[in-house]
């Protein structure tokens, strides 16, 4: 993810035009008549990182206006419900703020972007905020991966970890695990292959490099052919390794003899397939 990309704000996903226009009309709304985005993806507000905002709050004020849209009689947040909330303990009754117009996709957009410029989601809540954008709007992981700034294999292996059995997510979420781990483990089929290494990764304090070399091992030696063939090549392992990273999915190399073989990938969709495919067209493959 790139820091430009992330710097274009809210004029990534609204029309500059209407940025132009809000400029500098910041207005007092009252607060009772604003309500929090359903749309937003981070559920967990830490309380200490609350509190510090409520101390900076009550000594300078609201520094940068809340984002609006109109809903019914009243407003619903598009961005900035830390501060809203900040309001709240303090007892405001009013809070600056811009009002822009905005439909339900620019407002889970623009606060997948505004959390994701503060890196304040945590990996499964940036995973659930792109599978909304996937499922509820009908968007690809190409469309997605513009509009947040990312690639889109990292918006394909961020929602790849919505795999992950309910006991490792949580893991994840109490950050006993890396997202690094989260990916290795979402590789693995069921919930009990997940949980048993999640807990060697714990137990045994596994990096990244080591949770993969465990579940290499952990394969053993390729299956011996009628000519009793031995375990895998060491350069064919690295082939696969080097594929994996760049495809972003787990790849096989099989050989057949000294000169014939095949390779396989995995594909989790049909948007997964695509972006496989892509990375090809890109390298110049047709």
């Amino acid at each position: 993810m790139t820091k430009k990309a992330l710097g274009r704000g809210l004029e990534a996903l609204i029309p500059k035009k209407i940025i132009e226009e809000k400029k500098g009309t910041s207005q007092q709304v009252p607060l009772s008549k604003i309500k929090p985005n359903p749309f937003q993806p981070r559920k967990v507000f830490r309380a200490e990182d609350l509190q510090d905002l409520v101390q900076s709050v009550k000594e300078r004020g609201i520094l940068q206006p809340i984002v609006l849209r109109k809903k019914g009689d009243g407003w619903e947040i598009i961005a900035g419900e830390r501060r809203y909330r900040a309001a709240q303990k303090l007892g405001m009754l009013t809070v600056p703020a811009v009002e822009v117009v905005a439909s339900d996709v620019e407002a889970l957009e623009l606060a997948l972007v505004e959390n994701l410029q503060r890196t304040d989601l945590s990996p499964l809540e940036e995973a659930e905020g792109y599978h909304r954008l996937q499922e509820e709007f009908n968007m690809t992981q190409e469309q997605i991966a513009l509009k947040v700034g990312k690639d889109r294999a990292t918006v394909a292996n961020a929602i790849r970890l919505l795999r992950l059995a309910p006991e490792v997510k949580g893991l994840l979420a109490s950050n006993q695990l890396t997202a690094g781990h989260a990916r290795v483990l979402a590789a693995l089929q069921t919930p009990g292959e997940q949980r048993k290494l999640a807990e060697k990764i714990i137990n045994q304090g596994f990096t990244v490099r080591d949770a993969e070399r465990w579940l290499q091992n952990q394969k053993g030696p390729t299956k011996k052919n009628k000519s009793g063939v031995k375990s895998k090549d060491p350069n064919i392992a690295k082939l696969e390794e080097n594929l994996r990273n760049w495809l972003g999915t787990k790849v096989t190399v099989k050989t057949q003899g000294k000169q014939k073989g095949t390779i396989c990938f995995e594909y989790y969709s049909l948007d997964d397939l695509d972006r496989v495919l892509n990375l090809f067209r890109k390298a110049g493959y047709r």
